[in-house]
């Protein structure tokens, strides 16, 4: 799901060097979110974006308010919209769990934001804010990390099952 947070981060990484600020802020709902891109030089609003992310994975609608004055402006809208996508393509991408052992215990989770793995009960990792949905790009940097030194890549996906729901 988006938040306040990932989508500041995503126009500030489409803004880069250019001559902008940008203020983000929650609208009505939870999910509905406007971006506020001002021009740095004069201080003038240039566009006003309007983002709303739909109750599925992938579903989004964004509507865009330009006050297009140059090309610049135009360019770093496309750039905001570009990483906009790139961003909701990652959450339509799929995603498997990885399932080590015979067991309902046997499933691969690791502590969000760490370098934390366990072994555990897909009910558990959920409660405990662990991620256990991985797609396969991840899947082959796992095969990478010394803490996976034992399987490969080929060894893991073996072990993964498709996500049916999440």
């Amino acid at each position: 799901m988006l938040t306040k947070e990932k989508l500041s981060k995503i126009v500030e990484e489409a803004i880069g060097t250019l001559h902008y600020t940008c203020s983000v802020a929650n609208l009505d709902s939870q999910n509905s979110f406007a971006i506020y891109l001002y021009d740095q030089l004069n201080d003038e609003l240039a566009a006003n974006l309007f983002i709303h992310e739909g109750n599925k994975p992938g579903w989004f609608r964004v509507d865009s308010i330009p006050d297009l004055k140059n090309k610049t402006d135009r360019e770093v809208l496309r750039l905001i919209n570009s990483q906009l996508f790139d961003y909701f393509n990652e959450q339509l991408e799929q995603k498997y769990y990885i399932k080590l052992l015979n067991t309902d215990y046997g499933y691969l989770a690791r502590v969000e934001g760490t370098d934390s793995w366990s072994v555990t009960s897909l009910k558990i990792a959920k409660m405990s804010n662990q991620k256990v949905a991985f797609t396969a790009d991840e899947i082959h940097e796992m095969a990478n990390d010394e803490v996976f030194a034992n399987l490969s890549a080929t060894d893991l996906l073996r072990a993964a099952e498709e996500v049916k729901e999440d």
